[in-house]
C-alpha cells in the first residue's frame, strides 16, 4: 500500500474509528499532576468549584456565601470560606511527525494514524479541543480541527523529496506554556536526543512521546545483495549486507533508542515504543501503559 493510499480519506476514517473505540479503553496521562486551563473536570493549580476541600481563608465582601463555612461560624463568630480545588480543562498539544519514515511499511503507517486520532480522541475526551501540528524537517503547519476530523489533513502535508533524515524542528512548533505534549515520532533522525526532550520539556510542559516501529526496522533479515531506498530522500543506494553488517546496524539501531530512552527519564518524559504489527490494545501495553504514557480507564 503506497502512502497516497494511506492517507486517503476513507482510511484516516478508518483509522480513526478504530482509535475511537480504543480511546475508550486507555486515555491520556491527565491525572498524574495540576494543570492550567478552562474551566472542566482536572485538577487545576488553584482553588474553584469543585468538591475536592483544599483549605479555609477569612471572608471577604463580594465573596458567594454558598461557600461560607457555617459550622465555623457556629462555633467563632467568625466568618470563613472553604475553599475547594480548582478544576480544569488541561492543554493538549499533538505534535505529529510527517516524514517519509513514518510510512515505511503499510502496518507502520496505519499505526501512526491510530496513534495520532487516539490523541485526538482523548483530548476530546478530557473536554479540550487539542492544538495540532504536523512537522517534517524544518517544514511544519497547525492542521485545523475541520481538516483532522474531515480526514483531509493528508493534502497540508509537503510534496517532493525532503532533506535525508532531517531532524524536526520542533523549536518552532508553538507549544503552549504548562500543556500536555504529545509528540508522535518514530525518532529515525540524526541529532542528540536530549535537544528535543529539552525543547517538549519547556515552560513547564508534560510532554509524552509515543514512537512507532515495524520489525521490518526494528529487526530486518536482509541478505545478500540488496538495494536500500532512502526514505525521506528517495534515493536507492546498493548494497551487499554481510551477517556482520547487519549486527552493526541492529547495534547502532539499539543503542539510539537507549540514548532515547535516558534522554527522556533525565527530563521526566514518558516514552513508549509502539509496535506496529500487535493488535493497538496489546501495543500500548508493552510499554505505554508501563510507563505512564497512557492510563486505564478506571
Amino acid at each position: 500500500m503506497t502512502s497516497s493510499a494511506i492517507l486517503d480519506p476513507a482510511m484516516l476514517r478508518e483509522c480513526h474509528a478504530r482509535a475511537r473505540g480504543w480511546a475508550g479503553l486507555f486515555r491520556l496521562p491527565l491525572r498524574q499532576r495540576v494543570w492550567r486551563g478552562g474551566s472542566g473536570d482536572f485538577m487545576g493549580r488553584g482553588t474553584g468549584s469543585s468538591l475536592d476541600f483544599q483549605d479555609h481563608r477569612a471572608y471577604a465582601p463580594g465573596d458567594d456565601p454558598r461557600h461560607i463555612n457555617w459550622q465555623a461560624y457556629a462555633r467563632t463568630g467568625q466568618y470563613s470560606m472553604k475553599l475547594f480545588r480548582e478544576e480544569v480543562r488541561p492543554l493538549i498539544d499533538i505534535v505529529l511527525d510527517v516524514s517519509r519514515s513514518m510510512l515505511f511499511t503499510a502496518e507502520k503507517a496505519a499505526r501512526v494514524i491510530e496513534l495520532f486520532y487516539f490523541a485526538v480522541e482523548g483530548a476530546m475526551r478530557a473536554g479540550t479541543a487539542p492544538a495540532v501540528t504536523a512537522v517534517s524537517g524544518g517544514w511544519h503547519r497547525t492542521l485545523p480541527r475541520e481538516s483532522v476530523m474531515g480526514h483531509r489533513w493528508g493534502d497540508e502535508l509537503p510534496n517532493g523529496p525532503q532533506p535525508a533524515a532531517a531532524p524536526p524542528d520542533i523549536a518552532r512548533v508553538p507549544l503552549r506554556a504548562q500543556s500536555l505534549r504529545i509528540f508522535i515520532s518514530d525518532l529515525l533522525f540524526a541529532g542528540e536526543p536530549e535537544r528535543f526532550t529539552a525543547v517538549l520539556s519547556a515552560r513547564q510542559g508534560r510532554p509524552v512521546i509515543f514512537a512507532p516501529y515495524c520489525q521490518a526496522e526494528s529487526d530486518p533479515d536482509w541478505d545478500g545483495n540488496m538495494e536500500f531506498i532512502d526514505a525521506e530522500a528517495l534515493s536507492h543506494h546498493p548494497r551487499r549486507v554481510e551477517p556482520a553488517l547487519l549486527r552493526r546496524y541492529r547495534e547502532a539501531y539499539a543503542r539510539h533508542f537507549d540514548l532515547w530512552k535516558a534522554a527522556s527519564q533525565r527530563h521526566g518524559l514518558a516514552m513508549a515504543r509502539v509496535p506496529a504489527e500487535p493488535e493497538f490494545p496489546a501495543a500500548l501495553q508493552l510499554e505505554a501503559l508501563r510507563n505512564g504514557a497512557v492510563e486505564p480507564w478506571a
